[in-house]
């Protein structure tokens, strides 16, 4: 049996939260489990901190997580960031966003501090809200003298695509990824939930970590590449599935239980 400490990071939506947005029992069971047995245990999602603190409270997390998809790492014992990164060029990304649309069809919110705003509210933006329990305000253009974290566009797929093009033509110093199938998130440039996961690993000071890491999408694809075990749930994006990594069931199924009880507690009993 391996002395290395068993790391076990988890991606929230379509991961460990159900399709009602909770942590079913058996997860949670599941998871105090692999904590009695010597595993540390935190997330790495793309939420901001009010819409993250709720699952870091119920789950009693004591080490950092990773926010903002990697922009943020926050820690929950001191609620203070630990290392937080923004836009470079906030004000262009913006602008090349308006030159492409009215926003009727299209959600574009900005985090900034720790407040989520949106350029015009419609039925997508209370959408949003409604799942993440969050108020998003009206953004300002004075505003963008303070520093952004990330910009995300909701919206169908063809019609983010054509943002993805635009903003990349334009060759804005950011990083672009999409969290869901209808969610585009754009980020500080070198930043992801890798390279997030990196500077964990050094932060939390163990000598031997064995990293497992579990998500759906491909916001999580950074993480699971340096993962020394990388799991997709049933329900991931097909590029997650078509990668080396290994299978558990459906995030309506409690995946992390599956995980925990099939994978790793019987691998430490060898």
């Amino acid at each position: 049996m391996s002395n290395a400490k068993n790391l076990l990071v988890s991606d929230l939506d379509g991961t460990l939260l159900d399709s009602k947005q909770q942590i079913s029992a058996e997860n949670l069971e599941a998871i105090s489990t692999f904590k009695e047995n010597g595993g540390i245990f935190t997330i790495a999602t793309g939420r901001m901190e009010k819409a993250a603190i709720p699952y870091i409270e119920q789950l009693g997390i004591n080490i950092p997580v990773i926010l903002y998809n990697g922009a943020i790492i926050y820690d929950p014992i001191n609620k203070k960031r630990i290392v937080e990164k923004h836009l470079t060029s906030p004000g262009n990304v913006l602008r090349t966003i308006n030159s492409l649309s009215k926003f009727d069809n299209v959600a574009v919110l900005i985090y900034q501090g720790d407040e989520v705003y949106t350029i015009k509210r419609n039925h997508i933006v209370e959408k949003y809200e409604e799942k993440e329990k969050v108020t998003c305000q009206l953004f300002s253009e004075r505003q963008l003298k303070n520093h952004i974290i990330k910009i995300m566009l909701i919206a169908e797929p063809e019609i983010l695509k054509k943002f993805e093009t635009k903003v990349i033509e334009v060759e804005h110093s950011c990083e672009l990824v999409y969290s869901e199938r209808n969610y585009l998130e754009i980020l500080p440039i070198g930043i992801s939930k890798g390279a997030a996961l990196k500077r964990l690993r050094f932060m939390i000071g163990i000598e031997k970590v064995n990293t497992i890491c579990v998500g759906d999408n491909l916001n999580d694809l950074p993480m699971l590449e340096i993962a020394d075990k990388g799991f997709f749930v049933e329900n991931s994006h097909k590029l997650l599935v078509k990668n080396h990594f290994f299978s558990c069931v459906h995030h309506n199924k409690h995946a992390i239980a599956d995980i925990i009880h099939n994978h790793i507690l019987p691998v430490e009993k060898m």
